[in-house]
């Protein structure tokens, strides 16, 4: 699954305007969310602000380059993020085995009252 700033600026033409409220309303997150998500495409050159407010929103133009912007700058962060093992093999008694080793002792004691 593509990051949201990926999203937003492949979904969304040169030129148009987006406010935090419009990222709020199409791809369902939260404010916190989407105002770091535009400050994150600001930053990097991908929108500008354009003087105008809708509300209490301010309106942002993305730019011509701001593709290539956001996803140079998304190349340059992706080292710094947490990697993860998707394929990790997840059985239930191995989690009973590492998280809680309190469960294990209590199902023999359980088991040895059941006989």
């Amino acid at each position: 699954m593509k990051p949201l700033h990926i999203r937003i600026v492949e979904d969304f033409k040169t030129g148009h305007e987006i406010t935090t409220k419009l990222i709020k309303n199409m791809y369902a997150s939260t404010d916190n969310h989407a105002s770091n998500t535009i400050n994150f495409l600001y930053r990097c050159g991908a929108v500008r602000k354009s003087g105008k407010k809708d509300g209490k929103h301010i309106v942002y133009i993305i730019a011509r380059d701001g593709y290539e912007k956001t996803i140079q700058k998304d190349k340059e962060i992706s080292k710094f993020r947490k990697k993860t093992n998707k394929y990790l093999r997840c059985d239930v008694k191995e989690l009973t085995k590492t998280h809680n080793p309190l469960i294990l002792k209590f199902d023999s004691l359980l088991a040895g009252v059941r006989l």
